[in-house]
């Protein structure tokens, strides 16, 4: 199954020692861009299709961790855990944008099956708190409204707060290095996926004119038009935080503005 070979080569490439478990752990922008990419291969991506896949995920997840050589921490687990959840849940509310208003027959899909590991013997980790969750966080409203604020809910609030408390900032968005669209404050007029196509190549091409002109990694990536500045900078391991402001702002106060709004997002990421 793809999504079970891309979790193994993303723990295997984040595995650390059990010192310093959450140095390299895998993110939720990694398990988003992950999921995304394998949905895609999806012949009907129905709610319940959807549902089935995520099952399929949580259940390689389980898998692989189980079989990780020196054995992770159940820490670590937890964490891996949550960043899977929280990327389901932020493609699921993208999902929700997309197709609209659900009727009342979309509420009566059947419940999932337990997750097995693919011998089909029990997950021997953290079974129970995942036969609990069934990724149902955007099929069941009342589960959501119940649980803590999410990782999307608090990504979503360190940018309004960008927005609203940073002079200048008309709006702003946390975006994949592969050009999807995490989560964002734009305006309605903005197309998520142009604007994060679009700071995915600036991106792309502002590291290899550094590179090129001999002015090492690229710290970030600057752009003034008549109406003000559009400005990028790296939030962590595979996420970028764009900011546009108008032509009042200062730079110097927005890019210390952003490097709060970085360090927050990092707690969350």
């Amino acid at each position: 199954m793809r999504v079970a070979v891309g979790i193994a080569n993303l723990l295997r490439r984040s595995q650390g020692s059990e010192e310093e478990p959450f140095v390299n752990r895998v993110t939720t922008a990694d398990y988003f861009i992950l999921l995304s990419r394998a949905m895609d291969s999806l012949p009907d991506a129905n709610p319940a299709r959807r549902a089935e896949f995520y099952q399929s995920a949580r259940a390689a997840l389980i898998s692989q961790l189980n079989s990780m050589t020196p054995p992770v921490s159940k820490a670590r687990i937890k964490a891996e855990q949550r960043a899977l959840d929280d990327a389901v849940e932020t493609i699921e509310a993208r999902a929700a944008a997309s197709d609209g208003p659900r009727s009342d027959a979309d509420d009566t899909a059947a419940p999932l099956p337990a997750a097995t590991a693919p011998d089909n013997s029990t997950p021997t980790i953290e079974h129970d708190d995942m036969a609990k969750s069934q990724f149902q966080s955007m099929f069941s409203p009342r589960i959501v409204e119940e649980k803590p604020m999410s990782r999307l809910d608090e990504i979503n609030r360190v940018l309004r707060k960008l927005q609203s408390d940073s002079f200048g900032v008309e709006a702003c968005a946390l975006i994949s290095e592969d050009g999807l669209m995490i989560a964002s404050v734009l305006a309605a007029d903005m197309e998520e996926s142009r604007v994060a196509g679009m700071t995915a190549t600036l991106l792309s091409l502002g590291g290899r004119a550094s590179m090129e002109l001999g002015r090492s990694h690229l710290q970030e990536v600057i752009i003034r038009g008549e109406s003000g500045y559009a400005v990028l900078v790296s939030a962590g391991r595979g996420a970028l935080l764009l900011a546009l402001t108008n032509e009042n702002s200062k730079l110097g106060l927005t890019f210390f503005d952003m490097r709060e709004a970085v360090r927050s997002l990092q707690k969350v990421l």
